[in-house]
């Protein structure tokens, strides 16, 4: 007999090449699907606009013999990609985001790339506010927290500062040269509330008052709030006049360091009545005041001028001489 020996069997050149590539088709499925979702997600999130960071990721990638498989890599990404990644919900889609941000985050910092800080999103905040706002709410009821602490400092404040405003002194400007030159345009001063309250006004004070009905009728307004300052030039029981461009009160020639220029209008001699006064312009060739719509009631008078504060070359005491 003839002894058979063992030969090797030689398979078809095709299948000897199928065979020897699946390892190798299997190892570019993985690394194709791993560069196709991750370096894209890292260049765009971590990476925009850090040239040194992206050609430090570039030179990472996978080496560019791959570029001659590119098909085969293409087909088998697709198939793996098909065969492993099932549609995934909402929520899954969030928390893998989240996770691969932390990763990227990560990498960007073993690499020394500096991380874009992640902004919160809308329901993020939303709920931040809603949280610290109920926090400080009950905070609030046990007299605790910064809410607390700001109402203890800023009401007393605030309180004390509408009782000075309203009841005892407020600022002023004025608006016009009818005051002039005791008072320039823009001058700022402050207002004493208090004194009306225990005297009448005395003559040569310088008032802040509300304007009498027929201002407002001669000037065909509707009254809006406007307050007038002039100067009380007599009070109740005075007789007053003016002629030759001087003011009489009581028939004495009054001296007025104070006026700009003298009058050249005319007034007969009459008497104040009661609860009344009379008042002018320091302007008074400039002044819409009591020589054209009369008396000035006492309950319009807001206060007394006392002190001009600004501008500062001006600061000082009104003068009532």
């Amino acid at each position: 007999r003839r002894q058979i020996e063992p030969r090797s069997v030689a398979l078809p050149s095709s299948l000897s090449s199928l065979a020897r590539a699946q390892p190798m088709l299997a190892l570019l499925a993985f690394t194709t699907t791993v560069e196709a979702l991750v370096v894209p997600a890292l260049a765009s999130r971590v990476l925009v606009g850090n040239d040194h960071a992206t050609m430090l990721l570039a030179s990472k990638r996978l080496p560019q013999a791959h570029a001659s498989h590119s098909s085969m890599q293409s087909s088998a990404s697709t198939a793996l990609a098909r065969a492993r990644l099932p549609t995934m919900s909402e929520d899954d889609k969030a928390g893998n985001e989240d996770r691969k941000a932390a990763i990227l985050e990560a990498l960007a910092r073993t690499e020394g790339v500096s991380v874009p800080r992640r902004e919160p999103t809308v329901d993020q905040a939303t709920e931040s506010g809603k949280s610290w706002l109920a926090n400080e709410l009950a905070k609030l009821r046990r007299g605790e927290g910064e809410v607390a602490e700001f109402a203890r400092e800023f009401v007393p404040t605030f309180a004390v500062c509408l009782a000075i405003r309203f009841l005892i002194v407020e600022p002023r400007y004025i608006p016009s040269l009818s005051m002039y030159p005791t008072f320039e345009v823009n001058d700022q001063l402050a207002v004493e509330k208090v004194s009306k309250l225990v005297r009448p006004p005395l003559r040569r004070e310088v008032v802040v008052f509300n304007p009498p009905e027929l201002f407002w009728q001669l000037t065909d307004r509707e009254p809006d709030g406007e307050a007038l300052i002039k100067r009380v030039v007599a009070v109740e029981g005075d007789v007053i006049e003016v002629r030759d461009g001087r003011l009489f009160v009581n028939g004495e020639k009054q001296q007025e360091p104070f006026t700009n220029e003298p009058a050249e209008y005319r007034l007969a001699p009459m008497t104040v009545p009661s609860g009344t006064v009379f008042v002018l312009g320091d302007n008074r060739n400039h002044s819409f005041d009591s020589h054209y719509w009369g008396f000035l009631p006492r309950e319009n008078i807001i206060g007394h001028a006392i002190f001009k504060y600004w501008p500062p070359n001006r600061i000082g005491p009104i003068s009532d001489s």
